[in-house]
């Protein structure tokens, strides 16, 4: 067990997060808008951990406070077996997220949701298989996309919504939140159809905006990514 504290950064599209883990234990969890801001919070000593899908300034930054950093790989050995068929276009945040839930259930058929700057799916059965799964746009690039590629539409932000838009601002809510709640509700029950007792996580910044805590089979955890690169790493670092 590691004994001094570990600094855990998952750098993410849209903003970073970084958890401070002590003898196994996440203790506490700051989330940044800019790599200064995560420098500001590690000194000469610290050991910090990297999965970084964002900016390469990130590393930069931390070199130059003078830190022990592991960056994961995603190439390397992992507690699971998958068959991806491109590994190496795999992003890491995915492999963290089956691999904090592969920690707390290793032979279940367990699916993680994400919901950031992408919605993404990702399934490991109870063959301690990762198998897959997509990749979609979250809900700011569904605003931006609808703002840039029109001429009169607005940028907005998500935002409470109903069936029937019955304004402009009111329609763009309805059609990016509930496109993307239908698409989640329909992929989990195509996977819950194919997937025996399966266990789903959600996770990711948007988690908030869909109303699936209420299910009790759904699992919330909107650090569920700093736990799997917590451990990755010492899987990779024994």
């Amino acid at each position: 067990m590691q004994t001094n504290p570990v600094f855990v950064i998952d750098g993410g599209n849209t903003h970073i997060k970084l958890g401070v883990f002590s003898l196994g234990n996440l203790t506490s969890v700051h989330r940044c808008s800019s790599v200064h801001e995560i420098g500001a919070l590690l000194s000469p000593e610290s050991t910090v951990v990297v999965a970084n899908v964002g900016s390469p300034e990130l590393y930069s930054e931390c070199q130059g406070r003078g830190c022990e950093i592991y960056s994961l790989d995603p190439l390397g050995k992992l507690p699971f077996a998958h068959s991806y068929l491109t590994p190496e276009s795999l992003g890491i945040d995915r492999l963290c997220n089956v691999a904090a839930v592969h920690a707390l259930h290793p032979k279940q058929n367990v699916l993680v949701v994400d919901a950031g700057t992408c919605i993404k799916f990702d399934l490991i059965n109870a063959e301690r298989q990762y198998c897959g799964g997509s990749i979609s746009p979250g809900l700011a690039l569904r605003y931006l996309s609808l703002n840039e590629h029109t001429a009169n539409l607005p940028l907005l932000a998500p935002a409470p919504w109903e069936l029937i838009g019955k304004s402009t601002e009111e329609s763009l809510h309805s059609g990016v939140m509930g496109s993307a709640q239908a698409e989640i509700h329909w992929r989990i029950q195509e996977f819950n159809n194919r997937y025996e007792d399966l266990i789903i996580y959600l996770t990711g910044g948007d988690a908030l905006y869909f109303d699936l805590a209420q299910k009790n089979d759904i699992f919330v955890d909107e650090n569920l990514t700093l736990k799997g690169i917590y451990a990755l790493y010492l899987f990779q670092n024994p």
